[in-house]
């Protein structure tokens, strides 16, 4: 089968980027395919990161698309049609995400749609931190597609909501293994001076994920969790001082590490062998290439119950859940997931579920969206 898939791979930087550029080598293995990836993907006040494009190696797990697409040109979302029409591709996968895009993703599908089939691989149906808009536009732009496929019974909702009629196979978030050399736990821990507990949060800082609860349980634990360490590693995606003074304020700043900014494959592959567990406070979720990373790593988690996480957190097995937006249930949640035999407990059922959640789902949902027999 012929098939084109437009999306952000490598070198854009990000989950979903990196998402891509596996997403596009597992299908290359199976398929005839055509990637085309962008060039520019927010203008500048839009991306409070330090950079959009990806410094580090390409990952030999993914493929690189050809980096065409631009939002601010549309003579590129042209190209890519014109591109895409000389392939002729028997179905287009379009990546969705967020509705900045609906504009340039809408056409695209109307344009391709007349021909062949379009489907969405939506990352969120509708974006976390919601405004007024977001649902009509995205509407606008799933309407061409002939399939979609989410990676949580929420976003399945959240589609059929806005396009009742819409075909929707839910498959969960692989998961995918960090590039980097294995690092051994005591190296890591040495590496990193950690002598206690340590919980990781890493990934990009925004408010949906509830990084203000997590300094808050912390605080609520007691003296019996003192030498429990909170290690946060990402790029701020928000005012990083509101999260200093709130550390200052609860006495937390021997026990709360700020990590802040993009860390390197291999600085990331250290903490989480360094750390007992990642902790997920998310306010919302959809699917979770943090959890897909913790789980590859072998650590359990700390989630909520939202999103994917309902699905593929798997509590007394893969780690424990509390509900979102409640400090003092992440502080029990905490409690529990050190209780007992601690977070060894969880090891086995962490490793069945990264055998579980594999790319052929992905790659049997456009399969079966196509109508391949």
């Amino acid at each position: 089968m012929k098939l084109a898939f437009v999306g952000p791979t490598y070198p854009s930087r990000g989950g979903i980027a990196r998402y891509g550029s596996i997403l596009l080598s597992r299908l290359q293995d199976r398929h005839e395919c055509l990637g085309l990836g962008f060039d520019r993907l927010y203008p500048g006040f839009l991306f409070p990161g330090q950079s959009q494009l990806d410094t580090g190696p390409q990952s030999p797990q993914g493929s690189r698309a050809l980096s065409l697409l631009h939002y601010g040109k549309w003579r590129t979302w042209k190209q890519a049609a014109e591109l895409i029409d000389e392939f002729v591709p028997d179905g287009v996968i379009i990546t969705w995400w967020v509705s900045f895009w609906a504009l340039h993703t809408g056409w695209l599908a109307r344009r391709l749609a007349t021909s062949r089939r379009v489907i969405f691989l939506c990352h969120n149906v509708i974006p976390h931190e919601n405004r007024f808009f977001d649902e009509p536009l995205t509407r606008l732009a799933l309407r061409p597609g002939a399939g979609f496929i989410v990676h949580s019974q929420d976003d399945r909702e959240s589609l059929l909501r806005i396009l009742p009629q819409a075909k929707v196979v839910r498959r969960e978030h692989p998961v995918f293994p960090l590039d980097a050399a294995s690092v051994g736990r005591q190296e890591a821990r040495h590496r990193l001076a950690i002598t206690g507990r340590m919980l990781l949060f890493f990934g990009f800082v925004r408010p949906y994920k509830g990084l203000d609860l997590a300094i808050e349980a912390l605080a609520s634990l007691g003296s019996d969790f003192d030498d429990l360490i909170l290690w946060v590693a990402g790029e701020f995606w928000e005012d990083q001082n509101r999260y200093l003074q709130l550390i200052d304020r609860l006495g937390l700043s021997g026990r709360v590490r700020l990590e802040a900014g993009f860390l390197p494959e291999s600085d990331l592959a250290v903490r989480l062998a360094a750390c007992d567990g990642v902790i997920l406070p998310y306010r919302s979720a959809t699917g979770s290439g943090v959890l897909g990373s913790a789980y590859a790593s072998g650590r359990p988690v700390i989630a909520t119950r939202t999103g994917c996480f309902k699905e593929m957190v798997i509590p007394g097995s893969t780690g424990v859940l509390c509900d979102p937006g409640d400090a003092a249930g992440l502080a029990q949640a905490i409690r529990e997931f050190y209780s007992g035999d601690g977070p060894q407990r969880f090891q086995d059922g962490v490793v069945q579920v990264a055998r579980q959640f594999s790319w052929d789902g992905i790659i049997g949902a456009v399969e079966e969206l196509l109508d391949v027999r």
